[in-house]
């Protein structure tokens, strides 16, 4: 597959990814190929090539490049039409960017492999958020990549919550709340949280729990991505927020609510500079999360 048609998505309050937009656009254009940029872009790109995130489908667009850092991505996750969105290079410009593909040192080499097509695709899944009424009807809240967490409205409170999974009651506990992650999430918010690292292409959700009170909460448990978890404020008087991928919030979630999570309808596709996406995954995992520790190569035990 060879690239003929980008959109440009970047983050705006920082100058040198501005900067760097506008080199990208005009390396691509260039290069004879057709670009557009995000409308939020538009005004500092002369008003021109604008499209809305929400409109772009892969049948008409090849790739989004999205300059930034994981922030980002999610960003451009949840703004993206969700029913067939492009493949997405990250570019980061940040210290970490685990979701990213390439940097400013390099990005113009590889947007060469991008363009003559030698890339593959890494496709992983996503989760959903439903809020159940009284009445059963579910209110669709939004898709996340990483993880959607469930947190107290008082950050001196703990909530009391039970945990179903595929309507099988597990654990009723205290804790400064839970974060269900995808496979993609699971070195995020979820990895700080004690939570295991899963494979990207591996399909399963991993529940965690916040700070559980004593031995009142689960250990991080993996179950596949078909199952359906739910979770119920039990507390009185103590409202939760739900917050999707760190970009979207909903406060004030009333107390016997009932929250669940099943797999999205649509997946998400990462543009990797690669022809193996194991060595892509474990390279990018020792360089950006595990870092390389100082160990002897020889350290025998004492006698």
């Amino acid at each position: 597959m060879t690239i003929s048609t980008v959109l440009l998505a970047s983050r705006m309050d920082k100058k040198n990814a501005m900067d760097l937009s506008r080199n990208i656009f005009n390396f691509l254009r260039d290069k004879g190929i057709e670009v557009s940029v995000e409308t939020r872009l538009s005004p500092k790109f002369d008003g021109l090539y604008a499209k809305d995130l929400s409109t772009v489908v892969a049948d008409e667009i090849d790739c989004v490049i999205v300059v930034g850092g994981d922030g980002s991505i999610m960003r451009v996750s949840n703004s993206l039409n969700q029913e067939n969105p492009p493949p997405v290079l990250g570019v980061n410009i940040g210290s970490i960017g685990f979701l990213d593909e390439t940097n400013q040192k390099r990005v113009f080499k590889d947007l060469e492999k991008v363009i003559k097509g030698e890339f593959i695709i890494e496709e992983v899944s996503k989760i959903t958020a439903y809020l159940v009424k009284k009445n059963s009807e579910e209110i669709k809240l939004g898709n996340a990549l990483n993880e959607i967490l469930i947190i107290s409205s008082k950050s001196s409170k703990v909530l009391q919550i039970a945990v179903k999974i595929n309507g099988v009651f597990l654990s009723r506990s205290y804790s400064d709340g839970v974060i269900i992650s995808t496979s993609t999430g699971s070195t995020a918010y979820n990895l700080s949280a004690g939570g295991a690292i899963v494979f990207p292409t591996i399909d399963i959700m991993q529940l965690t729990t916040l700070n559980p009170f004593a031995r009142s909460g689960l250990k991080p448990i993996i179950v596949p991505i078909d199952s359906e978890i739910e979770i119920e404020l039990l507390r009185p008087r103590l409202n939760a927020k739900i917050i999707i991928d760190g970009q979207k919030e909903f406060k004030e979630i009333q107390p016997s609510s009932v929250i669940k999570i099943r797999k999205a309808d649509t997946k998400f596709k990462f543009i990797r500079l690669s022809d193996d996406l194991n060595h892509n995954y474990f390279t990018r995992l020792k360089k950006k999360i595990i870092g390389y520790l100082k160990v002897p190569l020889e350290d025998s035990p004492e006698e």
